[in-house]
């Protein structure tokens, strides 16, 4: 089946406000037993349930599209999108491909055509049948890079409610911190190619860091019990060779190792090299737990359920 995956020149734009929209999303996953659809959200799953290999999730993913939908004032009821509510139409659609990918078995069926199905089988949830041109199945790739983008904008917004409430969660400020520097230096690696670092993609993370500058300018003022446990991102690079923590299991590795694979010219290394990747990572397992995330702050960075390391070139 053709979904015809693309993107659009304004895809990306909502970006621009990405923190209005982070808070809708996380309204619209929480208090969904409030609304009046889980019969239909009921009938959507038997309608697509190959598609799904659990019902919760099927179930849960319609009720908090529809929810969502239903918080974006200026786009619910309306079946096109207009300059007037444009960012509303574009976040909705990332939105959608980003649930449904996410919770799906199998790409049989096309993103628009799930989403088409709720419509169908909630239509007393929607003012007005979105036009066919609204929701479209986003490119893969761009998806991939949305979903950095937003996971960057994320940690972003919880460091900016921690710093200016002046709470008393200052751990969790090199957490956060710590997190947006792997994730940065993921992002950063897809827009070193000369062919990449003009995309919508590179324009909004190199938006995203000054952001993120602004808001250290702020933690600079709250004092050391902050600023010391805020990383910045012209701090990631550690000269020639980068050593990143990564809290968890071996399993967060793999959407970092995704990324250098099909973004950037060290994929040609992997794939040339694979061979001799893995007899050096058999050799060398029990060095690599003990790697800390950077050589002068080793005890600072210790995590509890242990540590990984990742060489980078410097940025």
């Amino acid at each position: 089946m053709g979904c015809n995956p693309t993107i659009k020149d304004d895809s990306y734009k909502f970006f621009d406000v990405i923190e209005n929209y982070i808070k809708k999303a996380d309204d619209a996953k929480q208090n969904d037993e409030t609304m009046e659809i889980n019969s239909n959200c009921e009938g959507f799953y038997k309608t697509m349930r190959s598609s799904f290999e659990d019902k919760e999730i099927a179930i849960s993913v319609c009720k908090q599209l529809i929810k969502l939908y239903k918080l974006l004032d200026k786009f619910k009821g309306k079946s096109k999108c207009s300059d007037d509510y444009k960012n509303d139409c574009e976040f909705f659609n990332y939105w959608v491909n980003f649930k449904i990918t996410k919770s799906r078995s199998n790409e049989y069926h096309c993103v628009s055509d799930l989403y088409n199905a709720i419509e169908s089988q909630c239509h007393s949830d929607f003012n007005n049948m979105l036009d066919p041109s609204v929701i479209y199945d986003i490119d893969k790739d761009e998806l991939d890079k949305m979903n950095i983008l937003y996971s960057l904008y994320e940690k972003y917004s919880k460091l900016k409610t921690i710093i200016k409430d002046t709470s008393d969660q200052k751990k969790q400020v090199l957490t956060l911190s710590t997190e947006c520097c792997a994730e940065y230096i993921q992002a950063k690696y897809i827009c070193n190619g000369d062919s990449n670092n003009k995309s919508k993609f590179c324009e909004k993370l190199d938006k995203f860091k000054t952001n993120y500058d602004n808001l250290y300018r702020e933690v600079e003022g709250k004092g050391s019990d902050f600023s010391d446990n805020f990383m910045t991102l012209s701090n990631c690079p550690n000269s020639k060779i980068i050593t990143t923590a990564v809290t968890g299991s071996v399993i967060g590795l793999i959407p970092l190792f995704g990324v250098l694979y099909k973004f950037t010219p060290m994929g040609q290394m992997f794939r040339s090299k694979i061979g001799i990747l893995n007899n050096n990572i058999s050799n060398n397992d029990e060095d690599m737990t003990k790697m800390s995330l950077m050589d002068q702050e080793n005890e600072q960075f210790r995590f509890q359920q242990g540590t990984y390391n990742i060489k980078y070139q410097s940025l």
